[in-house]
């Protein structure tokens, strides 16, 4: 508590020893915050509030027409309101460009009042409010009112610009489809009229044929087997090449039981030879007696019947094997050229819906029945000023003023060098043997009293003007109220 009162204390004195100082810069930032904003031109503030209605209409036609949500149009309109383009047609309409001189361009005039301009949305209500701060009163209602209309003008127009544009388009894309199907129509015939043969084979019937064949080719290659081999044994049926027949199973036999030198064997093998002599030069006659018998001559030509009935079968078979091949080659490019009509069908049809569905919102755009703004509270011209706040700003700058002025001489105490207590000695090391007191000059401090006073008395006065001036301004403010 003794160290909180000590620091108390010194802080007074030390607002007393520097007392004029502080008080000149107090008055000094005072006078400041008060002329500035004495300077500061008024700004009147003009506001408009429209409520986006969505119509009846809008409902019933739900799922047949096509409108922009409620909600798609207020998250835009802050986005166009601030546009450029619409901006600058409210700045011609009211001439502003005129008025603002050859130095500016119309992008610096757009560019100022869009920072001028504040739109506030209530997407639950359905309610946008549209202000702006200007200096002059009617500038500030005309621009907002003209904004307003302009903007509920050009998003009416714009939207009924994209219907004819949007039926237009739809117009001409059901044209283009309409051909192309009849285009796809006409190349099927086409395919159809090229291919009707491949394509009204049944699959399955020539696979039943192809297997019909192949057991019909078995049966001939068994049966010309079987001749092949009854002519075989009519050719080895000669005198000679019978007895060679059953010599060498004669031989077979007896080499089961004895050795290549027993007699017997010797006698069968020379026999052989003999008669294979014989063969050589008397073979080819017997053969062609063969030849000549009518045994012979009637397989043979059942041998060349069944050859040609099988060359000409596997022809048959190779024919309907090649078709068999060509028809999923055909039927597959003639299901592509049915799904590409099927596709352009379905386009076609969502184009025709879509179509009718535009033409009734064409229809809702023209009559506005989907949307429509209407303008609660448009903006008046207004009577007093919102900004400057000047009590506001007189007030800061009176606390402002005493902070400064305080942290000056505290600021000018922390980088004073000297020694300014007995205690500050003690701290640095050094004894105190006495302390001499200060020796007031009766007549120097009668003339420092009174130049006091009459210092005292025109900061009185002056800080008195301050006050004034901020209860001018209060009392202005108030009466704006009530």
């Amino acid at each position: 508590m003794e160290a909180n009162s000590f620091d108390y204390i010194k802080y007074i004195d030390l607002i007393k020893e520097k007392r004029r100082l502080f008080i000149v810069v107090s008055l000094f930032v005072m006078t400041v915050f008060v002329v500035v904003s004495l300077v500061l031109p008024d700004k009147y503030e003009a506001k408009t509030t429209v409520f986006v209605e969505e119509n009846v209409i809008n409902n019933l036609v739900k799922g047949i027409a096509i409108t922009p949500s409620m909600n798609s149009k207020i998250k835009a309109l802050g986005v166009t309101m601030l546009s450029r383009t619409m901006l600058a047609k409210v700045i011609r309409e009211l001439d502003l460009d005129a008025e603002a001189g050859p130095d500016f361009s119309m992008d610096d005039l757009t560019a100022g009042y869009r920072k001028l301009i504040e739109i506030s949305l209530d997407e639950k209500r359905g309610v946008f409010t549209i202000s702006i701060e200007n200096q002059t009163p009617r500038l500030a209602r005309d621009f907002v009112n003209t904004l307003t209309r302009v903007y509920i003008e050009d998003s009416t127009s714009s939207k009924r610009k994209e219907s004819f544009a949007a039926t237009k388009f739809l117009a001409e894309q059901i044209e283009v489809f309409k051909k192309r199907i009849d285009a796809a129509e006409k190349e099927i015939q086409a395919y159809k009229k090229e291919r009707g043969g491949l394509l009204g084979l049944d699959e399955r019937e020539i696979r039943r044929q192809i297997e019909s064949y192949d057991m019909k080719l078995s049966q001939i290659q068994i049966h010309i087997d079987e001749l092949e081999t009854v002519r075989r044994l009519l050719v080895r049926k000669t005198p000679l090449r019978s007895r060679i027949d059953a010599l060498s199973r004669e031989l077979k036999v007896l080499r089961s039981k004895y050795t290549d030198s027993h007699p017997r064997i010797i006698q069968v093998q020379d026999e052989i030879g003999g008669l294979k002599f014989q063969v050589n030069r008397k073979g080819n006659e017997e053969l062609q007696e063969v030849y000549l018998t009518r045994e012979y001559q009637s397989n043979q030509v059942q041998i060349n019947s069944l050859l040609k009935l099988r060359e000409s079968m596997k022809k048959e078979l190779e024919g309907q094997k090649a078709l068999l091949h060509k028809i999923p080659s055909a039927q597959g490019h003639l299901n592509d050229l049915l799904r590409k009509k099927a596709n352009e069908t379905i386009i076609y049809e969502k184009l025709v819906s879509r179509y009718g569905q535009s033409e009734i919102s064409k229809h809702m755009e023209l009559q506005d029945k989907s949307v429509s703004y209407r303008i609660l509270d448009p903006a008046v011209l207004p009577l007093f000023p919102v900004s400057p706040n000047r009590p506001l700003i007189i007030l800061a700058g009176i606390g402002v003023g005493l902070i400064t002025g305080f942290c000056l001489i505290l600021l000018m105490d922390i980088i004073n060098p000297t020694i300014k207590s007995v205690d500050e000695l003690k701290e640095m090391g050094l004894s105190v043997f006495a302390v001499l007191p200060f020796m007031n000059n009766e007549k120097k401090v009668a003339y420092q009293q009174k130049r006091d006073r009459w210092f005292f008395a025109f900061a009185g006065g002056y800080f008195s003007l301050i006050l004034c001036v901020l209860a001018f301004e209060g009392v202005g403010m108030l009466s704006r109220f009530f």
